[in-house]
């Protein structure tokens, strides 16, 4: 079952040092340009091939896209469930809302930037 989980509890959860992979599920170049920090890539088109390989069933594995328009991050979590991964959580507001809020963001788009 995939649940979902707000900025909020993300955030505490990262400041609390919990254990969890954190996944932005949107293709290369995008995640290249902007991400979470912390966060891999494990694009939504390919999370069902690669997903076995780089991740443990058992593990707390929170997937995001773009922001709460972009789909890819429910599908991700749809696949995720359907190949028996146990503890799937879906954040929904992505990476825009994540950078709203002032939290930590990195990649090409903030080379030479300070945040």
């Amino acid at each position: 079952m995939v649940r979902n989980i707000t900025k909020d509890e993300l955030k505490d959860m990262m400041d609390s040092g919990e254990s969890f992979v954190l996944v932005n599920v949107l293709d290369p170049a995008d995640f290249e340009n902007e991400h979470i920090c912390g966060s891999i890539n494990i694009p939504a088109s390919t999370i069902a091939r690669d997903a076995l390989d780089i991740l443990n069933k058992d593990d707390t594995i929170i997937l995001y896209c773009s922001g709460a328009k972009c789909t890819a991050s429910g599908i991700a979590s749809e696949k995720l469930d359907a190949l028996g991964f146990s503890d799937v959580w879906r954040y929904e507001g992505g990476v825009e809302e994540w950078k709203n809020s002032g939290y930590c963001v990195e990649g090409l788009a903030y080379r030479g930037k300070v945040a």
